[in-house]
């Protein structure tokens, strides 16, 4: 029996599916549309989703973009009445596992979900095997051959002999929470624990709670004491990743903590004293957040002492081949195996916007794929051109043999990478290879023009 989660906005669709695969013995829930889907995804884990495309507040795509984003992943079929090729191209691309068009069949649905189950199993055994694997590397040097991750590096065994609050910045998946353990275990409190909380992930409503404990009776539900994070990191290290997410009334408690080295439960009156060296992470521009009031100027002042910025992994392209090695001799465990040249060119000209943590994935996937195959070649990395067919080395590009208009390409690429990073200025300077400043005085020029 297999937990299978129905989204359509039509209820006719829904109970239908759900008849269909509850005679075959599967356990279904359903949803009415995109977000609300998103809402039980988070809540409690599918094997596998059906989903139309087009339905208000979320559509089906925007659902899929949602759960690969989040790692939230299980395989989604999508089932539709306004198929098109364009629509079915860009499902298979962003990794649907299947695409059907109504009306259906009832064999082709029922054939379809098995086939798809079969996936779902594969992925929640690779799950697990990625928790082991990241247990395991908890104690792992960081891999690099680059000069940035060098100096980065060199810098966070300084900072780590100091009890300064540590500010790490950088894109989602460079490994923000990898440098933060590195600085944990060459620090003074390196033998206590190493205790990570994603701001992100939680419910600002139990934000507090989380952070700083409760007593019992302070809430609903609060049958029992319970310590918070911060208690529980004492004499060891408390990572705050994507801290640019906290609820504004839990930054006010953490400044307060940071700056008096005691909590106050949640419901209690008791001064608690802790010491627990805070390390925070972003992948946001937190100066930008603080102007527009979306985050306390007073707590960022506090926590950008030492700031480290993790260097993307375009920018630092001498160390993908040695991470994918890396990777897949965790994966392979032993067994052997080569790059042909062609796929190390390929990995090297990617440009990789999921940076070390979509290298990882990828790496997997073509281990999957490849089976018993010792060779990796180019055509197994296929789904990375397809993935990003526009993707070519800057060397190789060619002046039109009529010209362009320099200022009008430079106007559309600021547009463009505006836009791919809904407007925020810091995410379209680094699409740009750009610092901030520099894409700033680009826009202006470009204005005045």
């Amino acid at each position: 029996m297999a937990r299978i989660l129905v989204v359509d906005d039509e209820e006719r669709m829904r109970h239908l599916l759900g008849l269909m695969l509850k005679g075959s013995g599967h356990q279904v829930s359903e949803a009415g549309d995109g977000h609300a889907a998103w809402t039980m995804i988070q809540e409690k884990p599918f094997d596998m989703i059906i989903s139309d495309i087009k339905m208000p507040r979320l559509s089906g795509m925007e659902l899929l973009r949602r759960t690969r984003e989040k790692e939230a992943a299980c395989p989604i079929v999508f089932i539709t009445a306004f198929a098109t090729v364009d629509s079915a191209v860009e499902a298979m691309r962003l990794g649907a596992a299947d695409y059907i068009t109504k009306p259906f069949e009832e064999e082709r649905i029922l054939l379809t979900v098995e086939r798809t189950l079969k996936l779902s199993r594969v992925l929640a055994e690779n799950r697990a095997l990625r928790q082991q694997l990241s247990e395991a590397d908890a104690e792992a040097p960081i891999i690099h051959a680059s000069e940035p991750m060098g100096r980065l590096l060199e810098m966070a065994v300084k900072v780590a002999q100091r009890a300064s609050v540590v500010l790490i910045q950088g894109e989602s998946g460079t490994g923000k929470e990898l440098l933060a353990r590195f600085i944990h275990k060459q620090s003074p409190c390196g033998q206590g624990r190493f205790v990570a909380i994603n701001c992100a992930a939680i419910s600002p409503h139990l934000v507090e709670s989380e952070l700083f404990g409760h007593e019992k009776g302070a809430f609903t539900g609060a049958d029992r004491q319970k310590p918070g994070k911060f208690e529980y990191a004492s004499d060891g290290t408390l990572f705050l990743d994507e801290i640019g997410d906290m609820p504004l009334e839990a930054q006010a408690k953490v400044l307060r903590t940071l700056q008096e080295k005691t909590i106050q439960r949640v419901g209690g009156n008791q001064e608690i004293p802790v010491e627990a060296r805070i390390i925070c992470a972003t992948n946001q521009d937190l100066e930008v957040l603080a102007a527009r009031g979306r985050f306390r100027q007073d707590l960022f002042y506090r926590i950008n002492v030492v700031p480290l910025n993790m260097p993307s992994l375009r920018d630092r392209r001498e160390d993908i081949l040695p991470l994918a090695r890396h990777f897949l001799e965790r994966i392979y465990r032993g067994r052997p195996f080569a790059l042909t040249p062609g796929a190390a060119a390929l990995l090297q000209r990617y440009p990789w916007p999921g940076n070390v943590r979509e290298l990882a994935n990828a790496m997997e996937r073509v281990a999957i794929l490849s089976g018993q195959a010792a060779t990796i070649d180019q055509a197994a990395l296929d789904f990375l051109e397809r993935r990003a067919p526009g993707c070519t080395d800057p060397d190789d590009f060619q002046l039109p043999a009529g010209g362009l208009d320099l200022e009008r390409f430079e106007r559309r690429l600021i547009r463009q990478a505006l836009d791919q990073a809904a407007g925020n200025q810091s995410r379209a300077a680094r699409l740009l290879g750009l610092t901030r400043a520099k894409f700033r005085t680009l826009m202006k020029n470009c204005r005045q023009k």
